[in-house]
Order: C-alpha cells, then sequence, then structure tokens
C-alpha cells in the first residue's frame, strides 16, 4: 500500500511540476534550475560521471560485458596507478599489459598488481604515433592528468608544472615485437594524446581487430581539434557505445549530442 501511494505522490509531483517547468522554462529566475537539471541529464548521458568507475559505467562495462566475453589478453594504455588494471584484473581471468610512462606513477602501479605477477606485464613507456624519447608534462598532486599533449595546459584543472624525459612505442611496433596476434580489449586513456596512439596503432585496429577499444573523450579533444566522429571514421568497423551509470547506450558518432567535450568514456565494439 506504502508503495502505491508513493507512486501516485510521485506521478502527482512530477505531473505539477513538468507543468510548472513548460510554463515557466524562459523564465531568467529560473536560470540555476535549467543548469541543474542540463547537468543532471547529461550525467544519465554519461558525461562528467569521473568521480568513480561504478559513476562511469566502466566496472558495469567490465563486470557485464568484457568479463562474459573471457578476454584472454586486455592492454591498459594509460594505466596511471592501476586502478583500472586491477579491477581488469580482479573481474576478469585475462593477462594484462599495462602502459604508464611517469615514473611516480609507475611505482604505485608496480606496487599494486605486484600479486598478480603471473597475469600481469607492465611496461615504464608511453604508447604513441612512433618510437621515440617524448617529454610528458605532470603535477605530482594530479598525476592522472600527466599528458604528452601541449595542449593539456587549456585546461582549467591541469597544472602539469614538471616535466620527464621518457620512452614511447607504438602499439604496432610492442605487438610485433612481442608477437602479439590476438587481442581482446585495449582501453585508452592518454590525456588528450589519443590521436597519436591511433596513429601508431594502424595495424592493431585493423589487421588484429580487438573486440572492444575503449577511449576516455574529455574537454582536451576540443583543444586537439578532434571529436568522437574523428576517432570512428579512423576505425568504421567497430560501433560505438557511451558508458554510462550502471549501463551502456548505443551511439550515432555523426549526432553532436555524442561530440560533448566533457568527461565520457566510449568503446567501440568490432562489429559482426
Amino acid at each position: 500500500m506504502d508503495d502505491i501511494l508513493f507512486a501516485i505522490n510521485a506521478n502527482n509531483f512530477l505531473a505539477t511540476f513538468t507543468q510548472f517547468f513548460d510554463n515557466n522554462k524562459h523564465d531568467p529566475h529560473l536560470v540555476d534550475l535549467n543548469n541543474y537539471l542540463l547537468n543532471q541529464l547529461l550525467n544519465m548521458r554519461g558525461y562528467n560521471n569521473f568521480h568513480n568507475n561504478i559513476d562511469s559505467g566502466e566496472t558495469f562495462f567490465i563486470e557485464q560485458v568484457l568479463a562474459p566475453s573471457n578476454p584472454k589478453l586486455c592492454i591498459d594504455v594509460g594505466a596511471n596507478v592501476g586502478d583500472y588494471t586491477t579491477e581488469l584484473l580482479d573481474k576478469t581471468g585475462a593477462k594484462v599489459i599495462a602502459f604508464e610512462p611517469l615514473s611516480l606513477a609507475f611505482k604505485k602501479l608496480q606496487t599494486k598488481v605486484a600479486k598478480y605477477d603471473d597475469r600481469v606485464i607492465i611496461e615504464n613507456k608511453g604508447v604513441g604515433s612512433k618510437n621515440e624519447i617524448l617529454t610528458i608534462k605532470y603535477s605530482p598532486d594530479a598525476l592522472a592528468h600527466a599528458s604528452f599533449s601541449d595542449a593539456a595546459k587549456k585546461v582549467d584543472y591541469v597544472n602539469n608544472e614538471m616535466n620527464e624525459n621518457v620512452n614511447v612505442v607504438t602499439l604496432d611496433s610492442y605487438c610485433d615485437l612481442m608477437n602479439i596476434t590476438d587481442i581482446d580489449f585495449i582501453k585508452i586513456d592518454t590525456e588528450g594524446f589519443e590521436t597519436e596512439v591511433f596513429g601508431g596503432a594502424v595495424k592493431v585496429f585493423n589487421e588484429i581487430k580487438p573486440k572492444f577499444i575503449q577511449i576516455e573523450f574529455n574537454w582536451h579533444q576540443l583543444f586537439r581539434n578532434t571529436s568522437l566522429y574523428y576517432f570512428s571514421e579512423l576505425i568504421p568497423h567497430y560501433e560505438v557505445f557511451q558508458l554510462v551509470p550502471q549501463s551502456w547506450q548505443k551511439v550515432d558518432p555523426k549526432d553532436p549530442m555524442s561530440n560533448l567535450y566533457m568527461y565520457s568514456n566510449f568503446v567501440f565494439v568490432l562489429k559482426k
């Protein structure tokens, strides 16, 4: 009975609010309310859910999509201190190769994955468009914001005041060297350096063809003049899904709503 009364009251409230909002939505006094509703709707669509992997939809993807596919090999590009890497190791039976170029983050990654020694390879290298030495910019107080991209300094919350020279490899050359011919999943989180990662993975994406490729999309892409549509054109044999809290949804990469420069995660799924 209480559930029925709650449902009735909720429906009455929604009807009253909807009528009020329709009649007053252009009222300048409702700017704060409009902004609040907009942000909540964007969260539901998969944007700016950066607090944890549950909110971002990444835990859903690992548990409900990736793990049931029984992956054998996953690659984590931009592993940072290892949170995503360890979740992959905890929730799948896959072997994981994790790339992290920044020495401070790499040491923490080493400690975090030590107990999985037989299933994980950690590489103290960056991933880019060619094999070279590059300078990565970082802040000791925000290691997750470290970036090879000079454009990252345009992002308001990034304060990368320190530099470190690191080794960078391409995924193509690494897979050739390690005789890797089958990959189930690649996650790419490189703070605005995704274009270069894609540029060095032409063979991987078009010949090895991982089942899933996840990229973090954010404000950085605005300053790099790229978009979700841009990345989708590089791998047209993949469908695109956006991670939302506890789920995912298929999106059209040509849709402007799929190309908002806000924190979000997209998974490219190999077409059957």
